[in-house]
């Protein structure tokens, strides 16, 4: 789906060519008749956004913490910034106060970094390497368990990782590789570098040294390329001085929402396996050692760094990136922190509510759920282009109502053809296993899922139709 800025008013027409109307359409079709028929991941977005709004406004007072003294960047931003920023797996957006103030990735940078290496190698071989538990103390602390650091997320996995990072390029290029990734992430939102700060870090960075040479003594790192520990450290460096915004950090915690995908160009940037991998691991582990009561509270997975922002992900639905650089003593954004709180006690989103209406609070929303009864003419056509884009969301609901997943539209096409054009190959294995569709249904030109398939050249999902008795279209038709 392309991205318009709307920003700028000198830039928008205020004429359309009806041509250029026409691209315009083709290009977001899906998300146009989505918003249409009210179809979206929030679909009264009105109303959530002025939900948002006024825990934005009410977190404004909050004015303890003290800002990182890191380095003197760090030192003088405003202390009073706010800013707040929402992007949903299918493009919707909500941007509040400061949202294009900058700040640097820092320790945010090891979320997309071991997205990454766990997708450009292996989760297995990642974690011959980096553990996955909560180390108990600061990110920051020179400690190993069994020989390896506790996760990815404190500074010693963040070094480990960039060591497996492309070993065999040089320095440019694997910062050029992972800025790219970066900005993939980010949906071409603004991403930059900081270079005063890269210097004040390097300025700074006697304990990044320490844990560099911590870290080679004890064997953690890359065993199967040459580690030039000076150049490493100052590659972590470089990771940690990339600059982003609310607006683009939300795109980037959205991609990890969407399962590696970014919700606003729709390129892959990371698998699907890494990036579960990578909640679970910020779920645990994401606000340094306030993490188990964050999870006990908000419930969702999260990670913070030290120029005051936060990011947020609620898996299938939507991203959030929080900024306010004033911390509390574990190091994390009191404002932030307090608005995720809030934004649990307002929203049926914390992992462990309860999903039916009858045994969920009365004063919690769930703004996922469809306020209003849609026509049955509605249901089938939203449930045609869910099969095709992958909204599993969606697909659960109608299963959860009892929707004929069967229905065919006026050309005989079913949602398993259509879930085999687009791809899909959950939404196909939901539809066989959970919805026990009919596996062999054919359109008025006699084409069956396995035909469309094939004519694709889907040959894992050709492999997975025909196990479960598939046909062409020619012998149903006998």
């Amino acid at each position: 789906m392309k991205s318009f800025n709307t920003s700028d008013e000198q830039t928008m027409p205020e004429t359309m060519l009806p041509e250029n109307f026409k691209k315009c359409l083709a290009s977001n079709m899906v998300f146009v008749q989505q918003a249409l028929s009210g179809n979206m991941i929030i679909p009264d977005w009105k109303r959530f956004a002025g939900l948002i709004s006024d825990i934005f406004e009410e977190c404004r007072v909050e004015d303890s913490g003290e800002v990182a003294q890191l380095t003197p960047q760090l030192r003088n931003v405003d202390p009073e910034g706010w800013g707040i920023s929402v992007c949903t797996t299918d493009g919707q957006r909500l941007n509040l106060g400061n949202f294009n103030s900058k700040f640097p990735l820092m320790d945010l940078s090891r979320v997309i970094l071991y997205c990454i290496v766990c997708s450009d190698t292996s989760g297995e071989y990642v974690h011959k390497y980096i553990g996955k538990e909560p180390s108990g103390g600061s990110a920051e602390a020179l400690t190993l368990k069994d020989g390896m650091p506790h996760n990815p997320l404190l500074m010693t996995g963040g070094v480990t990782l960039t060591s497996l990072m492309k070993p065999n390029l040089c320095f440019s290029e694997r910062f050029e590789y992972f800025s790219r990734k970066v900005q993939g992430f980010a949906g071409n939102d603004y991403i930059g570098f900081n270079n005063s700060l890269s210097l004040a870090l390097k300025d700074h960075s006697n304990r990044l040294y320490a844990i560099g040479h911590y870290l080679k003594t004890n064997k953690c790192l890359n065993k199967d390329a040459p580690v030039l520990l000076e150049e490493l450290t100052e590659l972590s460096i470089h990771f940690s001085s990339i600059d982003a915004t609310c607006s683009s950090g939300s795109v980037i915690a959205a991609t990890l929402a969407n399962g590696g995908i970014c919700p606003l160009t729709g390129e892959r940037l990371a698998l699907p396996d890494a990036v579960r991998n990578c909640l679970s691991i910020m779920n645990c582990c994401g606000v340094n050692d306030y993490s188990g009561e964050f999870m006990f509270e908000v419930g969702l997975p999260a990670k913070s760094n030290q120029s005051g922002a936060l990011m947020l992900v609620i898996p299938n639905v939507l991203g959030m990136c929080i900024y306010s650089p004033k911390l509390d003593i574990s190091q994390n954004s009191t404002r932030a922190v307090k608005f995720c709180k809030l934004f649990t006690e307002k929203f049926t989103f914390h992992q462990f509510d309860p999903v039916s209406t009858a045994s969920a609070r009365s004063d919690k929303w769930d703004p996922r759920r469809q306020e209003f009864s849609e026509s049955k003419e509605q249901q089938n056509l939203t449930l045609l282009f869910s099969s095709f884009e992958g909204k599993m969301t969606t697909l659960y609901r109608y299963l959860k109502d009892g929707v004929n997943f069967d229905f065919p539209d006026y050309d005989g096409r079913t949602a398993l053809h259509l879930a085999v054009c687009g791809g899909q190959i959950e939404v196909i294995k939901f539809l066989v296993e959970k919805c026990k569709v009919n596996i062999n249904p054919y359109d008025r030109w006699h084409s069956s899922p396995l035909d469309d398939a094939k004519k694709y050249n889907y040959k894992e999902i050709v492999a997975y139709l025909e196990q479960h008795g598939a046909k062409p279209g020619t012998e149903l038709g006998k």
